[in-house]
């Protein structure tokens, strides 16, 4: 190995798929030579190393969509590049819906799919059985299908990226612990490892399960919290087998969104994903900094439910041994998606945290945060995903309760403006209790609980979130908001200002005028 340099202008923190991603896109934008990775362990020893693989197009975020679309495409092309195998199945994914409310998700992710170039189809119960004849169709309306959709295998993927970052010159020091960075008197990174210090003149986190404890070391409180996640491997299937001796193509990944799971071929037998209400939230306070390619005991009990329903759905899946039950940390943060770009406050400080996709979102987090460096910005529109868009109120308490939340929601359906429930209220004006006895129904903007709508004439003061038209809607159009008993809602009216923009105003007149008002003089 290398000896470590004193001198480089990117040092990218984490040796998973995410952080070696980004430094082989450094690497393609001609930075080979001035860009080094340090890793504490082997590459892909964190939450890499156990990913299950899957390569989902589906997302209902234009920013993290594009992200997706971009690695797809960017692993299809690795092994010719680098002349190594990354395991890349382009099999399809089939995710099925059993009521109209998943098919209208569906119509408007379709929307944003086909607006970034995602080929996406929609079929029928009798199609779903003609790609997937093991699938049982009793009870859906339909499904959609991304044809272009797969699996990866993590490990070979990151190896790959590897390869064609150091072909570039890139240099990757393994066994490398970070232990301290700090600004120097000249405005660079000067990081301390436990083999020396290197300078620099940006800095990379891409650390995983680590972001709390990196983001520490240089003020930062970075909302990343992992969740456990488990997934089952079964032994062979008689029926899967012979699919294979009859050259038959691999099924593609089938989802079941109601049921909150997925399933996969793997060597003949299956992998079943669920995502769970109760997965509790690990590592705290940060993994131990000796950890590496570490599990938690395994709790079958809390799958059972998805068990039962991937039984129904696929009955071999009930004709088939437990092989092994794998349950590792996916970093997550309170609304699911990844945090990637520059930190706030601080200078050349870049995250690339939060991914509890981390596979998909790999090849597309590394590009955009390389064209970010030395082009100035990105190509596409990366606000959601933006580290800014969570404050101070995201504290240690509130992301076990989100992180627990969003990691629970990966499967229910993503309505419209949809307000979520754990840790409200949070941060709430003198006027909360007011405006909820006139009827207000509240969502929550920066921490901060604001009146979306006010429910009236005998409606419940809750959501009824829909794709067509809502109980607040119909309030917005109700000539008078006034129900039994409750005082009617002013014509006008203002939010509390703490969760809305702020505005500077520099003009003196007007300044004296707006003292007066708030004064009443």
């Amino acid at each position: 190995m290398s000896e470590l340099r004193s001198r480089a202008k990117v040092v990218v923190i984490g040796g998973g798929v995410v952080g070696v991603s980004s430094l082989y896109h450094l690497a393609r934008k001609g930075w080979g030579k001035d860009v080094v990775l340090l890793e504490k362990a082997e590459l892909t020893s964190g939450s890499t190393w156990h990913a299950a693989g899957l390569l989902p197009l589906f997302n209902m975020s234009y920013s993290v969509g594009q992200i997706h679309k971009y690695s797809v495409r960017l692993y299809q092309e690795l092994e010719e590049e680098t002349g190594q195998s990354v395991g890349f199945r382009k099999v399809g994914n089939l995710r099925l819906a059993m009521n109209q409310d998943r098919m209208d998700e569906y119509h408007q992710y379709a929307a944003t799919a086909r607006t970034i170039g995602i080929k996406v189809e929609f079929l029928t119960p009798a199609e779903v059985k003609k790609k997937w004849p093991l699938c049982e169709i009793g009870g859906l309306v339909g499904a959609i299908y991304h044809p272009d959709d797969g699996y990866i295998q993590p490990a070979d993927l990151t190896q790959a990226l590897a390869k064609g970052a150091r072909s570039r010159g890139a240099t990757i020091h393994r066994n490398t612990a970070v232990l301290a960075i700090e600004k120097t008197s000249a405005g660079e990174w000067r990081i301390e490892t436990n083999k020396g210090s290197i300078v620099c003149d940006h800095v990379i986190s891409a650390t995983g399960n680590y972001a709390r404890k990196t983001g520490a070391m240089v003020g930062l409180d970075v909302p990343v919290m992992p969740v456990q996640h488990q997934f089952i491997v079964t032994e062979a299937h008689p029926a899967l087998l012979e699919r294979r001796s009859k050259g038959l193509e691999e099924l593609a990944v089938l989802r079941e969104s109601d049921g909150s799971w997925y399933l996969r071929e793997e060597a003949g037998g299956f992998i079943l994903g669920p995502y769970e209400k109760g997965a509790p939230c690990c590592y705290i306070d940060g993994p131990d900094p000796a950890a590496q390619y570490e599990l938690f005991q395994e709790d079958i009990e809390r799958l059972e439910p998805h068990i039962e329903a991937a039984m129904a759905r696929v009955p071999a899946f009930a004709e088939v041994g437990i092989k092994k039950v794998y349950n590792g940390a996916i970093a997550y943060t309170p609304d699911g998606s990844p945090i990637i770009g520059p930190a706030w406050d601080i200078d050349n400080f870049w995250l690339n945290e939060g991914h509890s996709f981390g596979i998909t979102a790999a090849g597309g987090a590394g590009w955009q945060l390389a064209e970010w460096i030395v082009e100035g910005e990105p190509t596409i529109d990366m606000l959601g995903v933006e580290p800014r868009r969570f404050g101070d109120y995201a504290t240690r308490e509130y992301l076990i309760k989100k992180n627990e939340e969003a990691y629970s929601h990966v499967f229910v359906i993503h309505y419209p403006d949809e307000e979520r429930p754990a840790a409200r209220p949070l941060r709430t004006a003198p006027c909360y209790e007011r405006l909820k006895d006139l009827g207000a129904v509240f969502g929550q903007k920066f921490g901060w609980e604001r009146a979306n709508w006010f429910a009236s004439n005998g409606m419940a003061q809750q959501d009824d979130w829909s794709f067509r038209r809502s109980k607040s809607s119909a309030a917005a159009c109700t000539p008078s908001l006034q129900s039994s008993g409750r005082q009617r809602i002013p014509s006008t009216w203002s939010r509390p200002a703490a969760c809305n923009a702020s505005i500077t105003i520099t003009s003196r007149r007007a300044c004296r005028a707006i003292a007066r008002c708030i004064s009443r003089r």
